[in-house]
């Protein structure tokens, strides 16, 4: 093989090897990402639920927007109606 040949494929196998090493860790985000777990209740290391529990931590913050949405609309109709409600009887 000449000298010509052996260049570009020496070129593209050290190419290789670059994109395939792992990036510096950041320990920045290693300590947010561990912060953030205590303050929703978790302590585990990353797993490969990961994705599904994440999932339900997002529908847990719409449940609280939907319920306090819910309670501001109560409060609303109570108004809307001097606090009259279907337990007063009539049908």
């Amino acid at each position: 093989m000449s000298v010509a040949a052996r260049l570009p494929l020496a070129v593209f196998a050290l190419s290789l090897l670059v994109a395939c090493g792992a990036s510096a860790p950041d320990p920045q985000g290693d300590a947010a990402a561990e912060a953030e777990a205590l303050e929703l209740g978790r302590d585990t290391d990353e797993t490969v639920l990961d994705d599904m529990i994440q999932t339900q931590d997002r529908a847990r913050a719409v449940e609280d927007v939907t319920m306090d949405a819910k309670r501001n609309l109560d409060e609303a109709i109570d108004a809307q109606t001097d606090g009259a409600s279907d337990e007063s009887g009539g049908n």
